[in-house]
């Protein structure tokens, strides 16, 4: 393992404290909050729509408050946004469990306030320190504290199904699970979180000596500004290919269960399929961590859109039977992936010294498919009485920014 100062490197230690951060943030909030949330829609007969709609505000808040984690993160630094955010979603979590009836209460607890939570505590703010930390491993690194969210996405709608029991009426209890599991993240991210590797006087992937770490550090100040970034063809190909992502998974979280329901499948079945989802995302992170260090992330996020595009085909065309989890396993794979090649590609094209920024915005215009595609699926279900053409329609903006992506990646770099 690299060591500096004649100490192990801390970053490896931080990396492991985040891989925690996140399963606790991303994963029981995301999968675990899908799933008990559907279960108290069924519960209070709520339409699709509403079904929907908090998973629409609730997308849309992590993307569109990136920009204000981003001014958090500069002013209070990654510790203690981190600290901020879980507690966020702690009380939102408390909120929904003992207070929530109704679709709107939800659009309130469960989109804005553990929205919020998520987008500071988590997922941009953890991704910000990374690229202070690696740039030899940055991608390694990526993609081990990212597949954090597919655990704790596979542990937590089975878990919160079995603590529901077979009536599936004690989702206020799954809440209290959550708002535990958020208070741990809180504690761990104040007590371990370093901001730099300079702060306890190390050096990034823990170069022994100054003149090791010089390419590194050269690395991290070769950097776009946020205004230079916006004027290149690449950034907007990413903000698309971010946006077909973030809303295709907004549609499955949002409307998965209920599309598997009506197919004939059980609720425990369902969980099944939505714990699949997260499980496969393993193998997108593993394909993106043992090789975009070495080869284009963008051409890879690319190709991992493509097997998103299969997924969502197969939701559509062949819900029941077996078409369904393996449609739910290659969405899986290709967002799971995704959310690893996507700012290892932010990284790669813009530098580190301004990935806050620059990431933050494309979270922020990835929100809009966020709030508007499980919206407009629970619209036209209400209308038309199925999923189909809302998930044909994710599956072709995946087929289309998945041939952009591959089409810009030469040229690589902060500053081509």
């Amino acid at each position: 393992m690299p060591r500096g100062n004649g100490r192990a490197f801390y970053g490896w230690k931080l990396l492991a404290v985040f891989w925690l951060i996140l399963l606790a943030n991303l994963g029981f909030p995301m999968y675990g909050g899908a799933f008990l949330y559907s279960a108290m829609a069924r519960h209070f007969e709520f339409s699709r729509q509403m079904l929907g709609l908090p998973f629409s505000v609730f997308l849309g808040t992590v993307g569109l408050s990136s920009p204000l984690v981003a001014v958090l993160i500069q002013r209070l630094g990654v510790r203690w946004t981190l600290v901020l955010g879980n507690l966020s979603v702690m009380l939102g979590a408390l909120v929904m469990g003992l207070f929530i009836t109704t679709g709107v209460g939800a659009i309130v607890a469960f989109g804005l306030i553990i929205g919020f939570g998520v987008a500071s505590g988590g997922n941009l703010t953890a991704q910000t320190a990374i690229p202070r930390w690696f740039v030899r491993y940055r991608a390694r690194a990526f993609a081990i504290m990212l597949t954090a969210a597919a655990t704790g996405g596979f542990i937590a709608p089975p878990l919160l199904s079995a603590v529901m029991g077979s009536s599936g009426t004690n989702w206020w209890a799954g809440w209290m699970i959550l708002a535990g599991v958020a208070a741990t993240a809180a504690v761990l991210a104040a007590v371990f979180v370093r901001e730099t590797p300079e702060e306890i006087g190390q050096l990034p992937d823990g170069a022994a000596q100054m003149n090791e770490g010089r390419a590194e550090n050269a690395v991290l100040h070769s950097s776009l500004s946020l205004s230079v970034a916006i004027r290149t063809p690449r950034f907007w190909t990413v903000s698309l290919a971010s946006a077909v992502a973030t809303g295709s998974f907004g549609l499955m979280l949002a409307h998965g269960v209920a599309n598997a329901r009506d197919a004939g499948h059980s609720a425990s079945d369902a969980a099944l399929m939505l714990a699949l989802v997260s499980l496969s995302g393993f193998a997108g992170k593993a394909i993106v961590g043992t090789s975009a260090d070495r080869f284009s992330p963008a051409a890879i996020w690319g190709g991992l859109m493509l097997a998103m595009s299969c997924g969502l085909a197969l939701l559509a065309l062949s819900p029941q039977g077996r078409g369904s989890y393996v449609g739910a396993m290659a969405l899986g794979v290709g967002f799971g992936g995704v959310v690893v090649s996507q700012p290892a590609t932010i990284a790669r094209l813009f530098g580190a010294q301004f990935f806050a920024k620059i990431a933050s915005t494309v979270y922020f215009l990835q929100a809009i498919a966020g709030i508007a595609l499980p919206w407009a699926a629970g619209r036209s279900f209400d209308r038309f009485h199925t999923y189909r053409v809302s998930f044909i329609s994710a599956a072709v903006g995946c087929v289309i920014s998945g041939i952009l992506l591959i089409a810009f990646r030469r040229g690589e770099g902060a500053g081509s």
